[in-house]
């Protein structure tokens, strides 16, 4: 049975949780004095983000057209439009602008960083990479940084152990599930704000920007 585009894309997905912190950047924007501008935001590398899709849906059957670009002092500005081909025909998802600063003059740098950053914000309005505009990738990229790849692999291969203090922690709500997403675990269910206080005596505080409870895993 061939899958739905919907189960392809939770593939894409899980495939990406699966590389962990490998996979996440931290992206600062600067002045010309060096301090930050606004907010410090965590993302997939597009790298992992491409070829996660290439390897689901096939290299073939995605495309972007570079609509728009711009030049400023600073920054290079792209606007892309995203195709997918569904059951052999073409359809467009919308386009999206990105951005890149130009760092000492690289101008054709900051151009392929601005396509870059379209081409996956229009990836989202599919929930390609979900996981980064719901605010979940920060603790990942903030983990133990001494994790070596052989311990986690070690980490992986270790049979999962159901009876420590984390399962013990998770309360037992009626119609509420949970799930751990790379570190962070977040309440799922239908009216939630009537089992608030439940939640928050589980140490669940509640996300007004994702619209959810969650708390460190």
């Amino acid at each position: 049975m061939t899958a739905t585009l919907k189960e392809k894309i939770d593939l894409i997905n899980e495939r990406l949780r699966s590389f962990g912190k490998d996979a996440v950047q931290e992206t600062k924007m600067t002045g010309k004095d060096g301090k930050v501008i606004g907010q410090v935001k965590y993302g997939y590398r597009p790298q992992y983000v491409f070829d996660c899709v290439n390897e689901i849906l096939g290299p073939e059957n995605w495309r972007y057209e570079l609509t728009k670009e711009e030049i400023f002092d600073t920054q290079a500005v792209a606007e892309v439009k995203l195709f997918l081909k569904v059951d052999g025909e073409w359809f467009c998802k919308g386009s999206q602008k990105g951005q890149m600063q130009i760092v000492k003059g690289n101008v054709g740098d900051a151009q392929k960083g601005a396509i870059t950053d379209a081409i996956q914000k229009c990836m989202s309005l599919l929930s390609i990479g979900s996981d980064s505009y719901k605010g979940l990738l920060k603790n990942v990229y903030l983990q133990n940084p001494h994790n070596s790849k052989a311990e986690k692999k070690q980490a992986a291969e270790k049979p999962a152990d159901h009876s420590g203090e984390s399962a013990a922690e998770l309360p037992e709500i009626s119609g509420v599930t949970f799930e751990n997403r790379q570190g962070v675990i977040v309440a799922i269910g239908e009216k939630l704000f009537d089992k608030r206080q439940q939640l928050k005596a589980s140490g669940f505080i509640w996300n007004k920007s994702e619209k959810a409870w969650m708390k460190a895993a």
